[in-house]
């Protein structure tokens, strides 16, 4: 009687050391619906980010990822039939995201890396955070890049309007004094854009008249993996392409 009990209570540890060592659970947030994205030209956008359900109860908030593009090519349109006029680099990252943003390929997962290693920040809001901008709560997120010399493009939610910001985490960004999302001698400076420790999230470009700039948007659920604390995002949805207003005439 003692050998059997001692068979049975080797047997579950065995099963309890085989569902231990099995595959960790898979962690992943959703996607925002491309169709829930709509642009008007490149100066407006409106993206409706939905409620993350409650058994994503790793999820944050949400989060967008941009990069910002020197450009000669005046355009008011935002199809990805202008981003190789506007810039190749800007086509090239379109191009290589797209296996991201393709809620069907379920074999390309974003990583922390998959935008920071082509030079992609996180966006910031003046006096916020993602928390309250982007809230797993959801909501409907207005961006407007104006079109008047001087105008600082902003985002509004709940009628609640605030400034887009460049990343913090850029180290020395020029023009140092002034951080909205608007076209300066400084942004578009070849130099600068070359420079890691400066512009990093500018694609610059060298040639005649490169005075113009762009800005590329990616909007993603971010969240935290509970097994080991590492940052998860959902597959990301791109928002549009944003020509930036004139700081001055």
């Amino acid at each position: 009687m003692l050998r059997k009990t001692v068979i049975i209570i080797t047997i579950i540890v065995f099963i309890n050391v085989l569902l231990s060592c099995g595959i960790d659970e898979y962690y992943y947030l959703p996607q925002v619906p491309e169709i829930n994205v709509t642009t008007d030209f490149n100066t407006n956008a409106t993206v409706n980010f939905p409620k993350i359900p409650d058994d994503y109860y790793y999820a944050a908030c949400y989060t967008i990822f941009y990069r910002i593009y020197v450009s000669s090519h005046s355009t008011q349109n935002s199809s990805p039939s202008e981003f190789n006029l506007i810039s190749p680099y800007l086509n090239n990252d379109y191009n290589y995201l797209l296996q991201f943003t393709n809620p069907v390929n379920t074999s390309a997962t974003t990583s922390t890396n998959t935008f920071k290693n082509r030079n992609f920040f996180k966006l910031e809001f003046e006096g916020t955070d993602n928390i309250n901008m982007l809230p797993k709560n959801g909501g409907k997120l207005l961006i407007d890049f104006p079109t008047t010399v001087g105008d600082i493009p902003f985002a509004s939610l709940n009628g609640e309007r605030k400034y887009l910001l460049r990343s913090s985490e850029l180290t020395s960004p020029e023009p140092s004094d002034d951080l909205y999302f608007r076209n300066t001698p400084e942004l578009y400076n070849l130099e600068y854009a070359t420079d890691k420790n400066k512009n990093a999230d500018v694609a610059g470009r060298s040639g005649d008249n490169m005075n113009l700039t762009y800005v590329a948007m990616y909007i993603a659920a971010v969240g935290t993996n509970p097994n080991n604390f590492t940052t998860i995002y959902s597959k990301p949805t791109f928002i549009s392409v944003f020509r930036l207003p004139n700081k001055n005439s």
